[in-house]
């Protein structure tokens, strides 16, 4: 008669070497899932930096595209009322910028690379970061004569300013004034610590008041660029080089604008943005 079979167990060596290596492959998968969800939120962050440059250039864009636009009028020397007229229109602006600052019309665009220029004090009287760009215009859409409302009233031969809603008078047609003062603030409107992009902007009353568009943008730099060809010589329309704001001593026919997010990565967009109305001083 046989002897039965001998069942050899597991050695408490044997269990000692399962767990460790059980450990080590849960410390590796806990590791890698770590990894992954660092770099999902590096990559969510970074794309929600791309957004906010993005979205910020698409209003300057479109504002420095129609910079200088007076409606069916072509300059603004011959809008009456404006700062350089000799008559300019006497409608007092609360929080305005400075003297007749809504309706210096000659003055399309102005920049500056730092420091605040305007008499209006920032949001929250912080100093900007960065530059700080001007535009004024005529809305493009016309529209009825709106008391309270900074407008233009122009034919294709002359304009005029006017803030009272009377009529139009026949060939003519209305369009919105528009005054903004572009800045990076070190605080966002809820958010102390987070810097945005504002605005100060013309509205109704009229007053000038300063608005949020943009939280998540830490700085903004600008340059102007500057025609030196003359009309009817190749390259004429087209920038030759490009300038600090307070150094454009020339014809403005590109501004090049490069805002910087404000996040750990310090993301960066750069547009050069040609102006749609012709040269501006």
């Amino acid at each position: 008669m046989r002897a039965p079979a001998t069942v050899r167990g597991i050695t408490l060596a044997e269990v000692m070497v399962a767990m460790a290596l059980g450990l080590l492959l849960a410390l590796a998968m806990a590791t890698l899932h770590a990894r992954v969800l660092q770099v999902s939120g590096e990559t969510t962050r970074a794309a929600d930096a791309q957004d906010t440059l993005r979205i910020a250039l698409a209003v300057l864009e479109y504002e420095l595209q129609h910079a200088g636009f007076w409606g069916p009028v072509d300059a603004a020397g011959r809008i009456e009322g404006r700062r350089g007229d000799a008559t300019p229109l006497a409608v007092p602006v609360s929080g305005d910028c400075g003297t007749d600052w809504a309706i210096d019309l000659d003055e399309a665009l102005q920049g500056w690379s730092a420091g605040w220029p305007l008499s209006c004090a920032p949001y929250g009287g912080m100093p900007a970061r960065g530059a700080v760009l001007v535009l004024r215009r005529a809305e493009a859409r016309a529209t009825t004569p709106d008391a309270g409302v900074l407008q233009l009233e122009a034919d294709p031969w002359q304009a005029r300013l006017s803030a009272d809603g009377g009529p139009a008078a026949p060939g003519t047609t209305r369009h919105d004034l528009v005054a903004r003062a572009y800045y990076v603030s070190p605080r966002s409107t809820g958010d102390a610590g987070r810097p945005s992009l504002r605005r100060k902007t013309l509205q109704r009353g009229p007053r000038v008041v300063d608005e949020e568009l943009v939280p998540g943008v830490a700085a903004m730099d600008l340059a102007f660029g500057i025609d030196l060809d003359p009309p009817g010589t190749p390259g004429h329309g087209l920038p030759n080089r490009f300038t600090a704001p307070e150094l454009a001593h020339g014809p403005v026919v590109a501004v090049r604008v490069r805002l910087v997010a404000d996040d750990p990565a310090r993301f960066e967009l750069t547009r050069t943005i040609p102006l749609r109305n012709g040269p501006l001083p």
